[in-house]
């Protein structure tokens, strides 16, 4: 009977040693220690445990731990202190409690942070050497005097190594093969995305090289401007051409770029659609494994749009320039007629031209009258009206009351004496009726809850009595508001 005793004490101080009795942070104080135990844990890096009483659940240890050091985590849990390890063994309530509080931890590592490294060095570790420990110490008790409970021991410890291994290798299998296979998917993509990424810096050269071209396109045009203004009237067909010429020069390279730019977006856009559709299946793998996917194209595609945007703005401009300049020569061209011919032909051509003119300013003005009568446009879903463009109108009206001021015979007086009867209307609308028009607009889209930081600035262009900018920063809030 000593002899089991003795194997009784050694076995507890073994177990007491394993439990890491003198470590900071889970001091095995009899007295002070919790009927339900305790859970520790300790990071990879760390040099303290950091324990807590089981009731507070595997989660509260394994915050302490995380906030102390890097992952992988080793987890355990200790039985309460009050009971002693061959009580422990001898006891199928409390032995049934530990691997209650064992359940939780390995679950918790397992299922809730779903963290393999940690699962494996949980089992592997001071739990693993715990469970060993107690199982050795018992066996040389049981050497003096077999003790039944030991049975209920070793059989939960054989069938709880057992359940838990199995998982364990299991996921790390499935691991290496969902790895396996995204790793096929990046490296199927990176050969199929290789031509494209080619191409895409062959198009960036070609780019880089038009963009050096501008300065000397704009001094060409000057040039061509200047032998314009200098040439006499048999000399005008010639710097027609040489500014079609120059024309045509300007648009035919960034035509074939923005050809070739919208061409490699297309087929940009179909790998990406590619791509995401392989690696979708593995997208929930590469979150729980703090993985981003890739994006492998939504910078190249942002680049090709800057320079078919470019590309095209600057055709415009060339387009521009050169329907001026032929516009230009044109003028030229009769004055130079008109200073070859006699006093009756070009008092006759003046006559022509101011009639012309006339019925020009006459036409723009009735459009004019015709679009003030007309209500604003309303918006789609909301059913504000839009006043910006309106806007601009009563400012171009009111600002050709002082032309239609001049002596009754003006070339301009069949138009003017349209616009007469709307300049002090037009006044008026400006003055109170389209800031009032605002001020309710913006009241409305206050009530719908549209953003505060938009509403205030059209407000402010209101209250500092910029009607125009208060009109135009209103319609960009309808809009905002309706997502058009």
């Amino acid at each position: 009977m000593r002899t089991v005793r003795l194997a009784t004490i050694v076995a507890a101080a073994l177990a007491a040693l394993v439990l890491g009795a003198t470590a900071p942070g889970c001091l095995w104080d009899r007295d002070d220690e919790p009927l339900s135990g305790k859970i520790c844990a300790i990071p990879n890096t760390g040099v303290v445990e950091q324990c807590v009483d089981a009731s507070e659940g595997p989660a509260s240890a394994w915050s302490k731990a995380e906030a102390d050091g890097e992952l992988p985590i080793f987890m355990w849990a200790r039985w309460s202190g009050r009971v002693a390890p061959d009580e422990l063994i001898a006891n199928e309530a409390e032995l049934g409690a530990w691997f209650d509080t064992i359940d939780r931890v390995v679950s918790y590592v397992r299922d809730e942070k779903k963290h393999a490294e940690s699962l494996r060095a949980t089992l592997h570790g001071e739990l693993g050497k715990l469970l060993r420990l107690i199982r050795d110490s018992q066996e040389e008790a049981l050497q003096a005097e077999p003790i039944h409970a030991a049975d209920n021991f070793n059989e939960a410890m054989t069938g709880k190594a057992s359940a838990e291994r199995e998982p364990l290798a299991a996921a790390i299998a499935a691991d290496k093969l969902a790895m396996a296979a995204v790793q096929a998917v990046l490296d199927r993509a990176r050969d199929e995305g290789a031509p494209l990424q080619s191409r895409y810096a062959g198009a960036a050269a070609r780019f880089a090289a038009y963009r050096a071209t501008e300065a000397a396109e704009t001094a060409a045009y000057a040039a061509l401007s200047a032998q314009a203004s200098r040439s006499a009237i048999d000399e005008l067909d010639g710097v027609e051409q040489a500014v079609l010429a120059a024309a045509r020069g300007a648009s035919r390279a960034p035509n074939e770029l923005a050809a070739e730019a919208m061409t490699l977006s297309a087929e940009l856009q179909a790998f990406a659609v590619s791509f995401e559709e392989a690696i979708a299946p593995h997208k929930e793998f590469l979150a729980t494994h703090g993985a981003v996917v890739p994006d492998m194209t939504s910078g190249a595609l942002r680049s090709l749009s800057a320079m078919l945007g470019y590309a095209q703005r600057r055709v415009a401009r060339s387009d521009a320039t050169a329907t001026a300049l032929l516009g230009g020569i044109a003028l030229r061209r009769q004055a130079l007629v008109a200073l070859e011919a006699d006093d009756g032909a070009r008092e006759a051509s003046a006559r022509s031209r101011l009639r012309r003119a006339s019925e020009v300013f006459s036409e723009g003005a009735r459009a004019r009258v015709a679009a003030l009568s007309a209500a604003p446009p309303m918006s789609e879903r909301l059913g504000l009206p839009l006043l910006a463009e309106r806007c601009g109108e009563l400012v171009a009206l009111v600002q050709m009351r002082p032309l239609c001021e001049a002596a009754p015979s003006s070339w301009r007086e069949a138009g003017c004496a349209v616009l007469r009867g709307r300049f002090d209307a037009a006044e008026a609308e400006l003055r109170t009726g389209l800031p009032q028009k605002i001020a309710a607009g913006l009241a409305a889209l206050r009530e719908k809850g549209m953003g505060a930081a938009e509403l205030d600035a059209a407000q402010a262009r209101l209250d500092a009595g910029d009607v125009k900018g208060a009109a135009i920063a209103y319609d960009a809030a309808v809009r905002g508001a309706e997502g058009t």
